[in-house]
């Protein structure tokens, strides 16, 4: 199977689980905002927010030692899974002795063992979903995914909107749903087979830990620049704003469900290609076509995320709407920043995926403390935009010493000019922006035409070609 009819036929095992739990999750959203307050809305995102802060510190980031230790040839995937196994079992085992510390964070107080459940079910999906990866089990990823979403669908409606248990409701279904996710893993895919109970290959976990560790101050950083904003609403406005902030998130997320289906078959593919001849000819043109998707999306979300609010925000909820296009703007831009970040990955030099983040934390961090105070969310939603706007220019400009992914620059540029134009258009509310926002996205359109058109002649060359 050629690199590209593998990396399409990823996407599409991938894009059939994560669109179909995306969107299940997306439209659970007025339920929440009808039966929750801000208040208890904010408390699960900070949850949430919580358990991804924990997440890398406590597993030492050996997920991401599991992908690309066993999807290499030379290593044994059963040894690479034991490992991979026995962390994680550690990991939830000092969660839960530390819980009570939990209590001191505020405005989790009550909810220290959801938590510690919220934790251990995410760590053992990720590690069954990644390890299922290397071993071309994405058949079950899909399943898995789609079964656990539904379950927590199904009790997040019965729980919440019929027993009326609000947030014990809420933590309930996502620890329940989750858990049964893990148990079709172990059992379906017989993972069972790959946890070795005799010993451990010492050699290997060093290798493994020189490779992950150094990638948890990265992905702490990471966590802080797009997550720590909470924790600033939280302390200088309120839990409700946190609602509201994370309510706004959902629609934004939307844009995030096209990065992680094309993450978790891209991440496979291009460690596989890196070192391959035309390497950068192929991550060129990955990138062009993941940039038009992720653009065109992020033009569609913010022309009509009043609308979109209209269907989703419920009750006090509504004026969450206002904060959407800055923060589809930012997470367009942290999309970008992903694609970035595999080149470092797949020639595991991970360094400077470090020292890119510790910049747009800081960064963050600096925008926030001005901002809040004087637009509340709307700033942290600014905020968050020029973090991670900070990271793309730096990961841009360093990742050439590794691999160039050539770009039209013009072309680019001139998208994202038009993007922020758009944003103002439609967050400020001036007279006809609907409008000028759709005659803008066409202008947008007419600038990216060659690219699309070029690009459909290369798919209708490379494949309906090869078939006549």
């Amino acid at each position: 199977m050629s690199k590209y009819k593998y990396l399409i036929k990823n996407l599409g095992l991938f894009t059939l689980s994560s669109v179909s739990t995306k969107l299940i999750t997306f439209f659970l959203l007025p339920l929440y905002t009808y039966y929750l307050t801000t208040e208890e809305y904010g408390t699960t995102d900070l949850v949430n927010t919580t358990v991804q802060l924990f997440f890398p510190i406590l597993t030492l980031s050996i997920i991401e030692a599991v992908l690309r230790f066993a999807l290499d040839r030379n290593e044994n995937k059963k040894n690479v899974f034991s490992i991979g196994f026995c962390i994680t079992v550690f990991s939830s085992l000092i969660m839960l002795s530390i819980s009570p510390l939990l209590g001191f964070i505020p405005g989790l107080e009550n909810c220290k063992l959801f938590l510690c459940g919220v934790y251990i079910v995410t760590a053992f999906n990720s590690l069954f979903s990644t390890f299922a990866r290397t071993i071309d089990q994405v058949k079950i990823i899909a399943v898995a995914s789609i079964i656990s979403t539904l379950i927590t669908c199904g009790l997040n409606i019965l729980l919440i909107s019929y027993f009326h248990l609000g947030l014990d409701g809420y933590f309930w279904s996502l620890i329940f749903g989750n858990l049964i996710g893990c148990i079709l893993y172990f059992i379906w895919g017989r993972y069972y087979r790959y946890i070795s109970y005799r010993h451990v290959d010492k050699a290997l976990l060093k290798r493994m830990l020189l490779y992950c560790i150094p990638m948890i101050p990265n992905a702490l950083f990471w966590w802080a620049n797009s997550s720590i904003n909470r924790y600033f609403l939280t302390a200088m406005v309120s839990v409700g704003a946190v609602g509201l902030f994370a309510a706004a998130s959902k629609v934004p997320s939307m844009l995030n469900m096209i990065t992680s289906i094309f993450q978790q078959a891209w991440s496979v593919s291009a460690i596989q290609e890196y070192q391959s001849e035309g390497s950068s000819k192929f991550f060129s043109r990955i990138y062009e076509v993941y940039h038009l998707c992720i653009l065109a999306a992020s033009c569609f979300l913010i022309l009509f995320s009043k609308w979109i609010g209209l269907l989703l925000f419920q009750k006090e909820f509504y004026e969450a709407w206002i904060f959407v296009p800055w923060l589809v703007l930012g997470f367009y831009y942290s999309a970008l920043n992903t694609f970035y970040g595999t080149i470092y990955t797949a020639s595991k030099k991970t360094k400077f995926l470090f020292t890119t983040t510790i910049l747009g934390t800081i960064i963050g961090v600096i925008f926030n403390l001005i901002l809040i105070p004087f637009w509340s969310v709307t700033g942290a939603s600014i905020a968050t935009c020029i973090s991670h706007f900070v990271v793309w220019i730096a990961r841009v400009m360093d990742s050439k010493k590794i691999l160039r992914v050539y770009v039209d620059q013009k072309r680019m540029v001139s998208s994202q000019i038009g993007l922020f134009i758009l944003v103002l258009l439609i967050s400020q509310q001036i007279s006809y922006s609907f409008y000028l926002g759709f005659a803008l996205c066409i202008v947008i359109a007419v600038i990216n035409m060659r690219s699309v058109i070029s690009l459909g002649r290369l798919v209708i060359k490379r494949f309906w070609g090869k078939a006549a």
